[in-house]
């Protein structure tokens, strides 16, 4: 987690936390901190330096991190202000438990590398953007999308369209010690309940796997995601705990 995070975003490194900045989208899933480690003792310089940090860059101060390896950081950050924004099951997947799911006719999945063209990639990110925030204006800029592309290396970018019209994305991070995490998996809401969000994590898995991938991860906060990717073979491994600064979480837009 830690290495997918430094791959595509700005670290900041206040021990015992390193935060990451998504470097244009303030959207609160996309900027955290993780722990070091486990978490002891008198912390709250470091978390007011990590404070800080995010407020300089108009960020909501967050965490996504493993419980069970820093089991005391969530009594420390309750009583540091945060509280717990969503509980996820860490999932994981291999070769020998994918088992790859049914595509409605309707859809095409193109799995995007460094090279995809670029208007291909902006609608990936338009279409992820949107899916995570419904409703919203989308605007997708030439240099969101060249960093996009760079970030991939030998990740991949999967971009499901429906009869020609994007509908869902999802992100496989480039390996990192035969390790990728399937990030991002985002279905527009119109589209939702046609089971294409099952399609795209099952090309994402096949994807992965195909390129050396031998364990592919994801984070799972409703139980209805977690049967879905149980369907193709992901199994729970960990909790993760998701917790935000409860008094800049009330006021961000």
């Amino acid at each position: 987690m830690r290495h997918a995070a430094r791959e595509r975003y700005e670290s900041v490194h206040t021990p015992p936390f390193t935060a990451y900045f998504h470097p244009s989208d303030a959207l609160v899933y996309l900027n955290y901190a993780i722990p070091d480690g486990p978490v002891t003792g008198d912390v709250s310089e470091p978390l007011r330096q990590l404070r800080a940090a995010f407020e300089q860059r108009a960020r909501v101060p967050r965490f996504e991190y493993v419980d069970s390896l820093a089991p005391q950081l969530a009594d420390i950050l309750r009583g540091a202000g945060y509280r717990v924004e969503a509980e996820a099951q860490l999932m994981v997947c291999t070769p020998d438990s994918y088992t790859p799911l049914p595509s409605p006719p309707e859809l095409t999945i193109s799995a995007l590398t460094s090279d995809a063209p670029f208007e291909e990639m902006r609608s990936f990110c338009a279409t992820t953007q949107e899916g995570f925030n419904p409703g919203a204006p989308v605007q997708v800029s030439d240099p969101e999308v060249s960093k996009t592309l760079a970030d991939l290396k030998n990740g991949r970018a999967l971009l499901a369209k429906w009869d020609g019209v994007p509908v869902a994305g999802g992100l496989v991070t480039p390996p990192h010690q035969g390790t990728s995490e399937l990030a991002g998996v985002a279905t527009l809401q119109a589209w939702r309940g046609r089971g294409i969000g099952a399609a795209l994590v099952s090309r994402a898995a096949q994807e992965a796997f195909a390129h050396g991938v031998d364990v592919l991860f994801l984070s799972s906060v409703t139980e209805e995601a977690g049967r879905l990717y149980e369907r193709a073979g992901f199994r729970f491994l960990t909790r993760l705990l998701f917790m935000v600064d409860a008094a800049a979480a009330q006021v961000s837009p």
